[in-house]
């Protein structure tokens, strides 16, 4: 009986740490700035409230790589996308919106591209690196 007790006991402890461990709260990253190529290599090709479609005339030696778009340190939009060249040296990129977030003119944001999911990099550092980092704001339309 004492041993039963004990046993549930031990669970419960176990179960309650794993609960303490599961909260807590990791802090925000820091986007650090990469290499600022001009302006002649990134091009906002078209926007809405929603979506915004770049022209990207840099070459990655990786295929693909994660696009960040960035409101200070807030992720606006990101995900994985292809960066293989075409045969306008460029390649397009259509970014989304995460629900509830609307783009907006003339506020400054910043696309970010950088080699590894930020969500993999927060679990050991609390700075993701931009390989690549390009400032700009959506002209009035």
């Amino acid at each position: 009986m004492k041993s039963t007790i004990f046993k549930g006991l031990t669970v419960l402890a176990a179960l309650g740490l794993i609960g303490c461990a599961a909260d807590r709260v990791k802090p925000a990253l820091t986007y650090y700035h990469g290499q600022t190529p001009q302006d002649a290599y990134f091009e906002v090709v078209r926007y809405t409230p929603q979506e915004i479609e770049f022209k990207i005339k840099v070459k990655f030696a990786s295929k693909h790589m994660y696009h960040l778009i960035l409101e200070g340190e807030e992720p606006l939009a990101e995900g994985w996308y292809i960066t293989i060249l075409g045969a306008e040296d460029s390649y397009r990129l259509i970014m989304k919106a995460k629900k509830g977030v609307v783009f907006e003119a003339g506020k400054n944001y910043r696309l970010c591209i950088g080699s590894e999911s930020p969500e993999y990099v927060a679990r050991y550092r609390s700075s993701y690196h931009c390989s690549v980092d390009y400032e700009f704001v959506l002209p009035p339309k």
